[in-house]
C-alpha cells in the first residue's frame, strides 16, 4: 500500500471528528467577524486579522471537502 493510500484511509478513518473541527471553525469565523466590527483597516492590529480569516477560511474548506471526498468514498465502497 502507498503512502498518500495509506494517509487518505487515516483522514478518512476519522470522518466522524470532521464535524467537530467545522463547527470550531465555524465558531472561529463567527468571531472573526466580530472582530471585524472593532478592526479597522488603519490599525496595527489589520494584518493579524487578515492572515486569520485566509486560516480559517483555508482550514473549512479543507475540511468541507475532505468531509465530501471520505463520504462519498464510504458511499462507493
Amino acid at each position: 500500500m502507498s503512502g498518500g493510500k495509506t494517509a487518505v484511509d487515516f483522514v478518512c478513518s476519522q470522518r466522524d471528528q470532521i464535524p467537530i473541527a467545522l463547527a470550531v471553525m465555524i465558531s472561529m469565523g463567527f468571531l472573526l467577524l466580530f472582530s471585524l466590527v472593532f478592526i479597522s483597516p488603519a490599525d496595527e492590529s489589520f494584518p493579524i486579522l487578515v492572515m486569520d480569516a485566509v486560516l480559517i477560511v483555508g482550514s473549512t474548506a479543507f475540511f468541507l471537502v475532505t468531509y465530501y471526498y471520505c463520504t462519498k468514498r464510504a458511499m462507493d465502497d
